[in-house]
């Protein structure tokens, strides 16, 4: 339904093509700026370096909050420092909020965002993926679409439908393959926007047929590779 479409959101600025479709299709694109911090591939990914966690609360890379500042009057920003590379302490806002269940690597996260998800009584469940956003295509709040086996046993055992692809289908960079979860994004009830032909993937039939099961269409430029993104943050 596209009345449900969002509105506004998150992205890097680097990804210039995937800022265009999503205007072409009404919504209002905010440039995250590179985080100094960070290795190329993911310094402007804004699955790490945002966490949308509703109500008007926005957790975000301090080291990017001055020029985004601007964009995010009217919100509740937590700034969360020290979000750098290596792996684990790039994934501090990494997280997957699915109902009232927060998936993510405990261990590595953000203290305060921890700390909102008691105080909202969100169920914390520990993931030993730490890229748990970044591995997770969220149809809705009970199905998913993963390449990661551990997700994927882990996401069965909490009544969750799962959809397993063979990783290596998505590109990032040179050097690294990227993740389905980054590549797509919902963008209404009943739309999932990839960045890239996900046509080809070669588990399209499967991926197709499991999404038409939840009345999501995809929506996708068939011109370019499917390729990570970090996906965006809906406001």
């Amino acid at each position: 339904d596209m009345r449900s479409r969002i509105k506004k959101c998150l992205i890097g600025s680097k990804y210039t093509e995937e800022t265009e479709e999503l205007n072409s299709l009404g919504i209002e694109t905010f440039l995250l700026p590179e985080s100094l911090k960070l290795d190329d591939e993911i310094n402007n990914h804004a699955d790490i370096l945002c966490f949308n966690a509703g109500n008007g609360e926005l957790f975000i890379d301090s080291s990017i909050a001055g020029e985004i500042e601007p964009f995010l009057k009217g919100y509740k920003v937590v700034y969360c420092e020290l979000i750098e590379s290596p792996y684990p302490n790039d994934i501090k806002l990494n997280v997957a909020l699915m109902g009232s269940k927060l998936f993510c690597n405990v261990k590595a996260v953000n203290d305060e965002l921890l700390l909102w998800a008691k105080r909202k009584n969100i169920s914390l469940i520990h993931t030993n993926q730490g890229y748990t956003k970044c591995n997770m295509c969220v149809v809705n709040d009970s199905a998913v679409i993963t390449e990661d086996d551990g997700l994927s046993f882990l996401l069965k055992n909490y009544q969750t439908d799962v959809l397993k692809v063979v990783p290596g289908s998505v590109t990032l960079s040179d050097s690294h393959y990227g993740f389905i979860g980054g590549a797509g994004v919902k963008i209404s009830d009943n739309e999932m926007y990839f960045s890239g032909d996900i046509s080809s993937h070669p588990e399209y039939p499967q991926i197709s047929s499991f999404l038409n099961k939840y009345n999501v269409i995809p929506i996708f430029n068939p011109n370019r590779p499917l390729r990570d993104f970090g996906g965006l943050i809906a406001l």
